[in-house]
């Protein structure tokens, strides 16, 4: 198998090739909303995992602790991913910030202690957030793919990450996007590039990990989760202004050279073999590639050792789409 990459964009030097890697009211917002009831905790379970029940099915990772986990973890990532910064985006006091998406809410707290006059909102499928919060910091229960319970013109700024594989229609979301902006309101939209590049021919055709490789790209091109490439077009084509794309190179392991890619790296590697690798694939082999779930889990087993031996130099990207609404 050749190797993959990306046009334009050089693998990064490897160090080596074998070796071990080391809340507010929002009136008729709140009315209106789907609020967090009971029922919503009533968690649906499959393969040894627990899953959201709300819109239950729609979403193919799940919503338990490990994940949750999982999600702090690659908060961490893009953050290296950012020298630091919480987004690709310049914010000038904004008064309204809404995170789409927004799993445990740490983005949005942390957001909330950056811009404490700022009033930013919160919404996703699974009620996992956290209830101690700033106080310019509230949550709601949302789906993202429906119609959206806000005003017109109602926020300076809207953030959405990693939602690739949940947003099946990207150009209503990104209308819904430019309707709920205010003119002039920025968009940012952050993605793990849902795929895996290799250097070097380093994944062997002959490895569990280019078995996997294959099986995931074969199932996930079913549901569009690669779609940042397009973005970019999609933005332009909803009359969103200065629609600009960033790239960071994201390693799995400590196999780069460079210091910087390294630690990112690290964390990265972390929770994508403590949790990702076994999330992002269960409910997508079972469901849609009608793997048993002992064979998904013997197939992961085995990628998290050769990962492990540190000879497989794979790499992704943190990826930032920004752009404007016209003024």
């Amino acid at each position: 198998m050749s190797q993959y990459l990306v046009t334009g964009v050089e693998a990064p030097e490897a160090e080596s090739t074998s070796g071990s890697d080391e809340n507010s009211d929002y009136g008729s917002y709140a009315e209106s909303s789907y609020t967090a009831t009971s029922s919503i905790f009533e968690y649906q379970y499959e393969n040894g995992r627990r899953y959201h029940a709300f819109r239950a099915g729609q979403y193919l990772l799940p919503n338990d602790d490990d994940e949750q986990e999982r999600l702090d973890m690659t908060h961490h990532v893009f953050r290296l991913a950012l020298d630091g910064e919480l987004c690709a985006t310049k914010l000038d006091d904004p008064m309204r910030i809404l995170d789409v998406g927004t799993g445990t809410g740490l983005w949005a707290v942390e957001m909330g202690d950056l811009f404490p006059k700022t009033e930013i909102v919160g919404t996703d499928l699974s009620p996992i957030q956290p209830s101690w919060v700033p106080p310019n910091v509230s949550f709601y229960v949302e789906d993202a793919t429906g119609e959206w319970s806000f005003a017109p013109d109602d926020f300076d700024f809207i953030h959405a990450r990693t939602l690739a594989g949940s947003i099946l229609d990207w150009p209503s979301f990104l209308q819904r996007c430019m309707f709920h902006l205010r003119p002039g309101g920025k968009l940012e939209i952050a993605e793990g590039r849902a795929n895996f590049w290799y250097a070097r021919n380093s994944v062997p055709s002959d490895s569990y990990t280019h078995q996997w490789l294959s099986e995931w790209r074969r199932l996930s091109s079913m549901l569009h989760f690669d779609v940042f490439p397009e973005l970019s077009g999609f933005a332009e084509k909803c009359s969103f202004k200065n629609v600009k794309t960033k790239e960071v190179v994201v390693p799995l392991g400590l196999w780069p050279k460079d210091p910087k890619l390294k630690e990112i790296g690290r964390w990265f590697k972390a929770q994508f073999l403590e949790s990702a690798l076994e999330a992002y694939t269960l409910a997508l082999f079972t469901r849609n590639g009608g793997w048993k779930e002992v064979e998904v889990k013997t197939l992961i087993a085995h990628v998290k050792e050769e990962i492990e031996q540190g000879r497989m130099q794979l790499y992704t990207f943190c990826s930032f789409l920004t752009a404007e609404k016209p003024k």
